[in-house]
């Protein structure tokens, strides 16, 4: 794997974080929904077992969490790479990019340089990435 795709994975960790948090929202409001009309004493539609949809929607939970731990021991695999790179220039590139995923121009803006010599800068501290054992 090249530095750009390793430190690239952090914008897709994080989506992929939300999604998880989403998901796991979305599980607990239907089971809390659900719960809801049962102790109100709404009609229940043939006696539903919110015990099982409980149990179900607490190993559900359990696994989106060890996943979402997965995926921020990846992302601090990735912050630390970045931190590691000596040079200030191209660990701001690197920063802006993947941390703060602005594109090229807002770069440029941000540091006070042309968009090509960003390109130039970007490229050039790629080579200072050291990619963990792993992912290479």
């Amino acid at each position: 794997m090249t530095a750009k795709e390793f430190l690239s994975k952090a914008w897709r960790i994080d989506r992929r974080i939300e999604r998880k948090i989403e998901e796991r929202e979305r599980l607990q409001s239907r089971l809390t929904a659900g719960r809801m009309s049962s102790l109100t004493g709404m009609p229940r539609g043939g006696g539903y077992d919110w015990t099982d949809a409980a149990a179900q929607v607490l190993r559900l939970t359990e696994q989106i969490d060890d996943e979402i731990n997965r995926l921020c021991t990846v992302k601090r695999l990735v912050n630390e790479a970045i931190d590691a790179v000596e040079d200030p220039k191209y660990r701001q590139v690197l920063e802006l990019r993947y941390r703060n995923y602005l594109t090229w121009e807002e770069i440029a803006e941000d540091m006070g340089y042309e968009t090509r010599w960003v390109y130039e800068l970007h490229g050039r501290a790629l080579l200072c990435v050291t990619v963990p054992d792993g992912f290479a």
